[in-house]
C-alpha cells in the first residue's frame, strides 16, 4: 500500500498535526486528488502541495474537505488556526496562499496514495461565491484570534492548595480523537474536574485548551453533554453551554466567561 510523502523537516508539531488531519479527511472522502479538485475550490496541484505540508490551505478549503471527508469542521479549523500561527512564525515549509497563486501542475510532486485509476476530471470549478466565503471565514477567524491562538494551561502557575493534580501541567496540544478523563471533586466548596482552576477564562468556538477540557467535564457532570471531552470548543460544546446558561438564568450566548464559570463550579 502506497505511503504518504514524508513531511518537510521544517514543519513543526502543530503543522504536522494539521497535515495529518488533512490526510485523514482526504482518505475519509474516498476521492482521488482529481475528483477532490473537481468538488472543491482549488486545483489538483494545490491539493498536492497542501497534503505534502508545503503550503497552508485557506480556511474555506479546509471546511470543504472536512465536509467531504465526514469530519468535524470546527476541529479542522481549530487545527488550521494553530498551524497558521506556526507557519507565520517560520515553522511551516511554505506559506498560506490561494490555489490560483500556486505554481502550475508541472511542478507538483507525488504525495501518496496513487490515483492511477482516477478518471481525468473536468477543470476545477471556481464557484462565484468563493470570494465571499473566504472573506467571511477570514473575518470570523480575525474576530476570534485574540481568544484562540495557542491558549496555554493556566494551572502551572496557580496554587493547588496542597493538591498537585493540576500542578506543572504541560501546555495543551489538541490531538484529534483523544479524550480526557474527568476527576470531579470539590475544593473549598467549588466544583473541579482536575484540569484547570480558572474562574474567568473566556472561551468560544475554536478555542483549544485545558480550560476547555475543564468546562467540558463540568458540563457533562451537570448533565449538559458537550460531546467528546477533547479540549476543542466546537459547536456541540457551544450548544451545551447555551443549554446550561438558559437553565441557570444567564445570558445565553454560548461563550464561557466569569458568570458561567461561577455557576458551573457551584
Amino acid at each position: 500500500m502506497a505511503q504518504w510523502k514524508e513531511l518537510p523537516d521544517a514543519l513543526d508539531e502543530p503543522g504536522r498535526q494539521f497535515v495529518a488531519e488533512l490526510r485523514r479527511l482526504k482518505s475519509g472522502s474516498g476521492l482521488s486528488l482529481a475528483a477532490l479538485a473537481d468538488r472543491t475550490s482549488c486545483s489538483k496541484s494545490s491539493w498536492e502541495r497542501y497534503l505534502n505540508g508545503s503550503y497552508l490551505p485557506p480556511a474555506v478549503v479546509v471546511e470543504e474537505l472536512a465536509r467531504l471527508g465526514g469530519g468535524d469542521v470546527d476541529r479542522a479549523l481549530a487545527l488550521r488556526s494553530l498551524a497558521e500561527d506556526s507557519w507565520s512564525a517560520g515553522g511551516g515549509a511554505g506559506s498560506a496562499v490561494t490555489p490560483d497563486a500556486l505554481p502550475g501542475p508541472g511542478d507538483a510532486e507525488s504525495v501518496g496514495p496513487a490515483d492511477q485509476d482516477a478518471t481525468p476530471a473536468a477543470p476545477p470549478r471556481r464557484p462565484a461565491r468563493r470570494t465571499a466565503l473566504v472573506a467571511a471565514t477570514v473575518a470570523t477567524l480575525g474576530t476570534l484570534a485574540a481568544a484562540t491562538v495557542f491558549l496555554v494551561s493556566r494551572e502551572s502557575s496557580g496554587a493547588v492548595n496542597g493538591d498537585d493534580r493540576r500542578g506543572e501541567k504541560a501546555a495543551f496540544v489538541f490531538e484529534p480523537g483523544r479524550t480526557h478523563a474527568c476527576d470531579i471533586h470539590r475544593e473549598d466548596g467549588l466544583l473541579h474536574a482536575g484540569h484547570s482552576d480558572t474562574r474567568d477564562a473566556l472561551l468560544q468556538q475554536i478555542s483549544t485548551s485545558w480550560d476547555v477540557v475543564e468546562a467540558q467535564c463540568l458540563l457533562t457532570h451537570r448533565g449538559y453533554s458537550p460531546g467528546l471531552v477533547d479540549g476543542a470548543y466546537g459547536a456541540e460544546t457551544e450548544k451545551a453551554v447555551k443549554r446550561f446558561q438558559e437553565a441557570a438564568g444567564l445570558v445565553t450566548d454560548g461563550h464561557m466567561g466569569p458568570h458561567t464559570w461561577e455557576a458551573l463550579r457551584r
